[in-house]
């Protein structure tokens, strides 16, 4: 069990990798909320970069024996309403989101932007939306 867990982990690590090679464009922040590791659930979801002035809380809200959801609470902290974008990586397969028009980037990059049906295209200052993902691994 150890060891397919640790196989599992090597294409992440290489995704990893390669996103932080491409992470340079961004400067916003990205914040951990769940208590552990940017993969602490059973799927492995990270951000690895973000518009500028954007936070990212990231939070596992379920996980079980074939997957995980997660939530990022986006917020706006510069001075003027702006459109958002994060970049996560998995080596997952998204089975569900909410709130958040999904572009896949290949390499287990993926791509997020708001919605017209959610109102999120663009956050006021200081202003927030949720999006979130299932996924099964």
């Amino acid at each position: 069990m150890r060891a397919a867990s640790r196989a599992r982990r090597r294409p992440l690590l290489a995704l990893l990798g390669a996103a932080l090679v491409l992470a340079c464009r961004g400067e916003g922040e990205v914040l951990e909320l769940a208590d552990g590791e940017p993969g602490d659930g059973r799927c492995e979801l990270v951000v690895v970069d973000t518009s500028a002035g954007l936070t990212v809380a990231r939070a596992l809200t379920s996980d079980w024996e074939t997957g995980s959801c997660y939530e990022l609470t986006l917020t706006n902290t510069g001075t003027a309403r702006a459109a958002w974008w994060v970049h996560l990586a998995t080596d997952a397969a998204v089975t569900d989101r909410w709130n958040h028009a999904a572009t896949d980037l290949g390499g287990g990059l993926l791509e997020w932007r708001g919605i017209t049906m959610s109102n999120n295209i663009e956050l006021d200052p200081q202003g927030t939306t949720v999006v979130g993902t299932c996924l099964a691994c």
